[in-house]
């Protein structure tokens, strides 16, 4: 196979019984050049494959029947993410050799879902493993190598073109001669196009994104591939029977759920799509009616069934939520059962780097299709707020679930109001905002309205949105540990961000990475517990466990208002056997005003899932509100 695994905790680093959930690395040895030579050396103390398949297996044996218990969180990572030793990849793992920040991060991740209150409680049943593909980071070392690699004819002319151009401003300055303008000005446009190209290699996006889809996706699809033949055959040599090993995975399913931060994202989905059955019956439409809804089930392959995605600053295009010929991305994101996504308007990576960087390469004939799905905001008001310019909508700003509080959601599926209504993207040097929908770009409309064409299925509704651009709280940023501040942009400033206050946010975060308005949800207290909660148990128990967490331990002095108060203890009151239907609901509605009433001190703007809400809190059943939702026109 062309991974390795490693434990990502050596001793006397981490002790191993504190590690009830265990935490693996899995690592890629594809290189960062295809000429750098592969020198995996032999290491017997390393874990293999087999090592989680055997572990799999015997958590297998704690979960009852027919549960969904039992599940592996993916989390990947993102673009700019080299080792700091080029050897990292192949070499066996000592203390000395643990240089690369991605570990550490995993590392870092893996004790906080350990230490964890609600998701130590199901360490039995649970599995982290942190995927390292071959990324690269941005070094001085680039630009040797960008000039050095120059093909002969770009450097002829490069350097000929500088040469052509200094010449002619020191001739025009000696001579006083009109004549010399010419040269210098076709000097500096063949001198610009070569600069410009060698900018693009130092930034290393497409060389990372080469990386991500043909070395991160083929191996982690290898990984769940081997991973799903090696647990039939672990469970074949007990029970002897190829047919009893298959029918016990079908009563012991493992739930895979992802984790993928920036480009990581492109990986999470592009993996899911080359693992799903095209020839599952329920994905396949009919070729000459295309209004005939395709519903794959979540299982892939014969072991595991997709639970959680949970996307953090995606680098996919914003098309990923929406429906039609051009979101080539839908056949995999509608097999999860949850999907998250947490944005912010202030990400300048996705907004600057990668949005000019999909300028040359997708194919879209507005700019706002150009953006990328980790930019998007969420509106306060998705029907009227569009109507006021940028100045105005600064003191609009509404913070919770927003389609909670204006009672969207208690509507009737088949009225509520499609998601991409509360979503848009904020365009600079234009008054209003732009909606997602794509029949509505020429119009330059913020309200985004159903989609015209016939294959319309509601993928945005599927998902749960997290606009974190405004979002406050302790942080475990290194330079101010444990402060109260704005995680995502700068004190003071307000969405939609100004272009100066995107000049004084670049500043502060390339002069001292902070805010880290890229991955700044991973130092948070509360994105940190929403993602990692959300990921490893799902809504139903977040909201559950919500429900008994005190204000204060979320780092919330401001008392619950009284109503809130009073309704919280009287649902914590109920013995949960006894409980009937209704009044787990109510419980349930009251956990979810809770959240929103702790989303809106955190300074977040949400908007819930309608799936979420009929599956999770009003608890019906979830293949009826599914067909109901990607059939909804």
């Amino acid at each position: 196979m062309d991974i390795l695994v490693d434990n990502l905790f050596i001793e006397p680093d981490y002790a191993p019984e504190s590690q009830r959930i265990p935490g693996y690395l899995i690592r890629s040895t594809a290189r960062a050049n295809v000429e750098d030579l592969q020198n995996i050396k032999e290491d017997n103390t390393r874990p293999t494959i087999q090592t989680i398949i055997d572990l799999l297996y015997a958590k297998s044996k704690n979960c009852p029947k027919n549960s969904d218990q039992l599940g592996v969180v993916i989390a990947i990572h993102g673009y700019n993410t080299g080792g700091a030793n080029s050897d990292l990849n192949i070499l066996p793992v000592t203390n000395e050799a643990i240089t690369d920040g991605i570990w550490k991060n995993y590392q870092q991740l893996c004790k906080y879902v350990n230490s964890n209150a609600l998701i130590s409680q199901k360490s039995d049943s649970l599995m982290f493993l942190g995927y390292r593909w071959p990324s690269e980071t941005i070094t001085g070392q680039n630009i040797i190598t960008s000039l050095s690699t120059l093909p002969f004819l770009l450097k002829v002319l490069l350097w000929g073109s500088l040469i052509m151009t200094i010449a002619s401003v020191l001739l025009f300055f000696w001579f006083s001669s009109p004549m010399f303008v010419v040269p210098v000005v076709l000097g500096t446009f063949g001198f610009s196009i070569v600069f410009s190209l060698i900018i693009l290699r130092v930034i290393v996006y497409f060389r990372d994104s080469y990386r991500a889809i043909n070395y991160g996706v083929n191996d982690l699809v290898e990984l769940i591939r081997q991973l799903d033949k090696g647990l039939i055959e672990r469970c074949f040599g007990e029970v002897k029977s190829k047919e009893k090993a298959q029918n016990y995975w079908k009563q012991h399913p493992i739930k895979l759920s992802f984790i993928g931060h920036s480009l990581g994202s492109q990986v999470t989905t592009q993996a899911v799509r080359i693992l799903s059955d095209v020839f599952d019956s329920d994905s396949v439409g009919n070729i000459n009616n295309n209004k005939d809804g395709k519903r794959p089930s979540s299982r892939i392959g014969q072991v595991f069934s997709l639970g959680r995605l949970i996307l953090v600053a995606p680098d996919i295009p914003v098309l990923t939520i929406t429906s039609g010929r051009s979101n080539f991305l839908r056949s995999s994101l509608r097999r999860f059962e949850e999907a998250y996504l947490f944005s912010n308007e202030g990400d300048l990576a996705l907004r600057l780097a990668s949005t000019a960087a999909n300028y040359f390469s997708f194919p879209a004939k507005t700019r706002t299709q150009g953006y990328r799905l980790g930019n998007v905001t969420v509106r306060s008001n998705s029907y009227h707020s569009s109507k006021l310019n940028k100045v105005a909508r600064q003191s609009q700003s509404e913070y919770g679930i927003v389609n909670w509080k204006d009672q969207n959601l208690r509507k009737p599926l088949s009225e509520i109001s499609s998601l991409l209504n509360y979503l848009e993207i904020n365009v600079l040097n234009k008054v209003r905002s732009q909606g997602l929908d794509p029949a509505n770009q020429e119009y330059h409309s913020t309200v985004a309205t159903a989609i015209k064409d016939q294959d319309q299925e509601s993928l945005a509704d599927l998902f749960t949105y997290f606009d974190c651009t405004e979002y406050k709280d302790l942080t475990d940023y290194a330079n101010v540990p444990n402060h109260n501040r704005y995680v995502m942009i700068l004190d003071k400033q307000t969405s939609p961000l100004t272009f100066f206050e995107y000049l004084q946010l670049g500043w502060a975060y390339f002069r001292r990475n902070t805010p880290d308005v890229h991955g700044g949800y991973f130092w948070g207290k509360f994105s940190q517990q929403l993602i990692f909660q959300l990921a490893f148990v799902g809504f139903q128990e977040f909201l559950e466990f919500l429900l008994v967490t005190p204000p204060k331990d979320m780092g919330i002095e401001e008392l619950q208002p009284p109503e809130l108060e009073d309704k919280i203890v009287w649902a914590n009151n109920l013995q949960i056997g006894a409980v009937s239907d209704r009044l787990r609901t109510e419980q349930r509605q009251i956990a979810l005003n809770y959240l929103s009433w702790v989303i809106e001190k955190k300074q977040i703007q949400a908007v819930l899932s309608p799936e979420r809400y009929h599956i999770d809190v009003m608890g019906e059943k979830r293949e009826k509100i599914r067909s109901e939702i990607t059939s909804k026109k």
